[in-house]
């Protein structure tokens, strides 16, 4: 990833690979992009590891938030006519403006079988000159600003997202010196624990997380370990942000290391 995957996802997901997705800033919180997985599950069945891609995008001259739902229709009938078995779709929407994208596509696969299957259906269609025809004046986007990770749930939400719409943060860390994976597995016991009690005293929540692993070779510096936090609302992130702040489990992530982070808004568009 381009080192501004730590810096933009970070700045967003960074720059990494090359892959599909794409960033927009739209007033929503938390994600969609399901997994029935506790953390034990997570680590004992490879098939619970999914491929998510992300593309970044620019907004053109003529971009408003209902042209952007115009083409997300007319994207949904080329894949309904298509082979593709994308899971899940979302668009994320900086909290934070970024120079290298407005907002970025997602893209969930099950498996890296099934996104070269779509991707050769696509070229094979020549859906590529539609869909860019389609947009072109509204937003536009670059191959290059694609990057694909594979992620593996680590635990699932208290309560299921209703909603299309949803929050997130990229935590891009690095291990303090003398620390490794021992250590961050001892601290997602702790980060367990802590989950149970803050449920117990504020209520079940929408919560959840996900670890991402580059598809790609990073550019140094990368990050040692890319964690994502989920949310259903914007409330439910500020609660849980304040909370963990004042706790001992902050302390404890100090102690591992230190993480560049980025937040967004999330819609999903697709599911």
């Amino acid at each position: 990833m381009k080192y501004s995957i730590l810096i933009m996802l970070g700045l967003l997901i960074g720059g990494c690979a090359q892959d599909d997705a794409v960033t927009v800033a739209l007033d929503a919180a938390e994600v969609d992009v399901v997994s029935e997985t506790t953390l034990a599950d997570a680590e004992a069945e490879e098939s619970d590891t999914i491929f998510i891609e992300y593309v970044w995008h620019k907004e053109g001259a003529n971009f408003s938030r209902e042209a952007l739902m115009e083409k997300v229709v007319f994207w949904n009938e080329l894949i309904d006519a298509s082979e593709s078995d994308i899971t899940t779709v979302n668009l994320l929407f900086p909290r934070e403006a970024n120079d290298n994208y407005d907002f970025i596509w997602v893209m969930v696969w099950p498996s890296l079988e099934a996104r070269e299957a779509g991707a050769a259906y696509w070229t094979a269609n020549d859906l590529d000159s539609s869909w860019l025809k389609e947009i072109e004046g509204v937003f536009s986007y670059d191959a290059a600003d694609s990057y694909m990770f594979s992620a593996t749930a680590q635990m699932q939400p208290s309560v299921a997202n209703t909603s299309d719409v949803f929050e997130n943060q990229f935590n891009f860390c690095t291990y303090a010196e003398g620390k490794g994976s021992s250590d961050l597995s001892d601290f997602q016991l702790a980060h367990a624990e802590f989950l149970q009690a803050y449920e117990a005293e504020a209520g079940l929540s929408g919560y959840w997380y996900t670890l991402l692993e580059p598809t790609f070779e990073p550019n140094d510096p990368a990050p040692d370990f890319i964690w994502l936090d989920l949310w259903s609302t914007t409330q439910e992130k500020a609660e849980g942000m304040a909370y963990f702040a004042d706790s001992d489990l902050s302390t404890a992530l100090d102690a591992l290391g230190s993480c560049n982070r980025v937040g967004f808004s999330g819609l999903n568009i697709r599911s």
